[in-house]
């Protein structure tokens, strides 16, 4: 397969690639072969990663996990280019996943017929990705700040695979129309997380109307529009919290809140505890699996 793959950023134990493929006339790449545990998480494009008796239907919104020692295909089924954003695990770190879960229940790491899996990505992890991402870009964050979002983005997928999730199959003529109005609305929620967002601005950016751009966004996402944004906020929120001294009125409209009192109500609602007490309850060591 014709790609340019990039390293965003390299630490001890994993690397972030930047992949986007080139192929111009490639329908099914030839076989490739995995040397390294992978979460990719789908940004662009639309391809069917096939491996073993599995033809995952990889588009936004989509995580693939996938193990080492194993090969796979890629088809190619939607004209936009594929995007992916890969974290690469190093062989050290993929035995120690394997010696973590060796007494779990989780099928995915002990069953070799199992290679790859593919899981429909939360809002909380799909903000931690576009977190890493973001960093990278900029070149702001520390090592430890990255290899702390990084372990809870392996901490959040693994716990996933305890009930696997693929998301129901979206129809190709709505991939085909819409996969690109998914992809233009989340990079917008996430670039205008702390603004006043309305309905009509999120549908007009995307060119279609209010009525239609609701309809496929929960299709494509399972979330309506508004609480995708509050997932997305109140994640932003955690993450201050645990990570900064910002005032809890500061963090409230830095993640995008108008009412103090909007902001705790949501906020004890998904965590079952106040954003007050939540950051109190902090811990000073965090573990390397949850």
């Amino acid at each position: 397969m014709e790609a340019l793959i990039h390293t965003l950023f390299e630490s001890d134990f994993y690397r972030i690639l930047d992949f986007k493929c080139r192929c111009t006339d490639c329908t099914t790449s030839k076989p490739e072969y995995a040397n390294s545990f992978c979460i990719s998480f789908i940004r662009k494009g639309n391809f069917l990663f096939n491996v073993f008796r599995n033809s995952f239907d990889s588009h936004t919104g989509r995580v693939l996990i996938t193990k080492p020692g194993y090969e796979h295909t890629v088809t190619h089924v939607h004209e936009v280019p594929d995007e992916c954003t890969i974290f690469e695990f190093t062989d050290t770190f993929y035995q120690h996943l394997l010696e973590h879960y060796k007494s779990s229940t989780l099928d995915f790491f002990g069953n070799p017929d199992v290679h790859s899996v593919m899981l429909k990505t939360e809002v909380d992890v799909e903000y931690l990705h576009h977190a890493a991402l973001v960093a990278c870009m900029k070149h702001r964050a520390s090592r430890m700040e990255l290899d702390t979002i990084v372990m809870d983005i392996v901490g959040s997928v693994t716990k996933s695979l305890s009930s696997i999730d693929e998301g129901k199959r979206i129809k190709d003529d709505l991939k085909r129309n819409h996969l690109s109005t998914i992809e233009k609305a989340k990079l917008y929620f996430v670039s205008h997380l702390a603004d006043n967002i309305s309905l009509k601005d999120i549908a007009d950016h995307c060119c279609v109307s209010m009525f239609h751009f609701s309809r496929i966004f929960k299709t494509f996402t399972s979330y309506s529009p508004n609480k995708f944004l509050i997932n997305l906020r109140l994640k932003n929120a955690e993450v201050l919290l645990q990570t900064t001294t910002l005032p809890v009125t500061q963090v409230c409209f830095s993640s995008g809140f108008h009412s103090l009192e909007h902001f705790s109500f949501a906020f004890n609602k998904k965590y079952g505890i106040s954003p007050s007490k939540f950051r109190s309850k902090k811990t000073t060591g965090r573990k390397i699996l949850t």
